[in-house]
């Protein structure tokens, strides 16, 4: 009988895997980031000689906040578009999370309108208030261009996404680069990626995947369907959100956006090997391991060793390298006023390796029903988080040692507690 259920499991794995289709996807979505990766490698040097440090961490500013709110623009009903295996309902989702986006954007540029300094203020982006509908206008485009991906991650369109990428990377850094030639202000970049954002959201949206004849009851039965993403998923990764930008915050609060610069050039320098591949094996992971669950536990349990494995080799060699090197490194790609983002290189090695294996496979919570325990994880997170950098601030050296040290060391056990639950799944 075991060996009957054993050979069961390898025909339902090869099935699954064949012709090694999350590897073949990987790679679309790697080539294309990859490439994209390659612009911002080549463009960065230039940014960082044309325009000052105090524009470089206002425009971190901004990034991190129109992330923050971004991500949740659509009360995370995008995520629900690849788990049914009806058709017709995981286009009424998608319209579900466009029309959710929409409220939302509407609602957030009310509140910025009447209380935008005091929301500035909590973040301490008080630099940003020019800007403030800008806010508002990245934090739609960024939604509606996160959305719209996850239709073509339910069609394994991989190889648009890895396309759209492309466009939107060479975009904002085409822009910010010739116009920060002759006019090198935050607006410049501020506008550049919105711009990037804008083109790589309209490109894949008026390629016209999803289908808006829904009548309102329909709609309104998804929604109740898929509570959770709203209810659960949307507080989960907002607090996930604000906990992986809070350094940029606590920063900015601390010691003033030069520093934010230095931080988000070490940052962005650390992330052009891992999230040349973390994003694109998140995407992947999260179609292929929605698919295996249906499959039994057995499935989705190697989907997420195997991941977890390639992850962790993959990211010795990057970080290594950064690990002894990242002073000089620095000095030479950012120019002679950087060597101090490669000592911060040093020290965020330790989170970036965790983070970097944590973060594809956090939606097996998702997966499992279980957004209730990654909410729970999250907020332990953002918690630690914010206690750690009152408690250290004495140097942004501390700050962010203290941050590596904590945030390394959480990431791991959440990787811990999805092993744990996904073993708990019944068969």
């Amino acid at each position: 009988m075991v060996e009957r259920q054993r050979n069961e499991t390898t025909v339902m794995l090869s099935k699954l895997f064949k012709k090694s289709d999350f590897s073949v996807n990987v790679f679309k979505l790697m080539s294309g980031t990859a490439l994209a990766h390659v612009v911002t490698f080549l463009a960065t040097p230039l940014i960082t000689r044309l325009f000052l440090k105090e524009s470089l961490g206002d425009w971190q500013l901004y990034i991190s906040t129109v992330t923050l709110f971004g991500v949740v623009a659509s009360l995370k009903y995008e995520m629900s578009i690849v788990l049914p295996k009806d058709e017709n309902q995981s286009n009424e989702l998608a319209v579900l999370s466009l029309a959710s986006l929409l409220v939302f954007s509407l609602v957030f540029t009310l509140i910025l309108s009447v209380w935008g300094k005091k929301v500035l203020g909590l973040l301490k982006a008080e630099s940003l208030y020019p800007f403030l509908y800008f806010i508002s206008l990245g934090v739609f485009v960024f939604g509606l261009w996160q959305a719209v991906q996850y239709v073509f991650v339910r069609r394994k369109k991989f190889g648009v996404l890895a396309a759209n990428k492309v466009v939107q990377v060479a975009v904002m850094h085409i822009i910010a680069v010739v116009i920060g030639f002759f006019k090198p202000s935050p607006a410049v970049l501020i506008v550049s990626q919105i711009l990037g954002w804008t083109l790589a959201a309209a490109v894949l949206f008026f390629g016209r995947p999803v289908t808006f004849n829904v009548p309102i009851k329909r709609l309104w039965q998804s929604a109740k369907t898929y509570k959770k993403f709203p209810t659960v998923n949307t507080s989960m990764v907002f607090m996930n959100t604000l906990s992986l930008q809070l350094p940029v915050f606590m920063l900015s609060r601390f010691f003033g956006t030069d520093i934010v610069a230095l931080y988000a050039m070490a940052n962005r320098i650390v992330n052009i090997p891992l999230f040349m591949i973390g994003r694109s094996v998140q995407q992947v992971y999260f179609q292929s391991a929605s698919e295996a669950k249906h499959h039994g536990r057995d499935a989705l349990l190697s989907v997420y060793k195997s991941t977890v494995k390639k992850l962790a080799l993959f990211a010795l060699v990057p970080l290594g390298i950064l690990l002894f090197f990242g002073p000089p490194i620095a000095r030479i790609y950012f120019g002679p006023g950087y060597q101090e983002a490669g000592v911060y290189m040093q020290i965020i090695t330790f989170w970036m390796f965790f983070q970097f294996i944590n973060s594809p496979i956090s939606t097996t919570f998702t997966i499992l029903d279980k957004q209730q325990i990654g909410f729970y994880l999250i907020a332990l997170s953002l918690l630690s988080r914010i206690v750690v950098m009152i408690l250290f601030h004495s140097t942004p050296r501390v700050l962010l040692a203290a941050l590596s040290l904590s945030t390394g060391l959480f990431y791991l056990i959440y990787n811990m507690m999805i092993y744990y639950f996904i073993k708990k799944m019944e068969e």
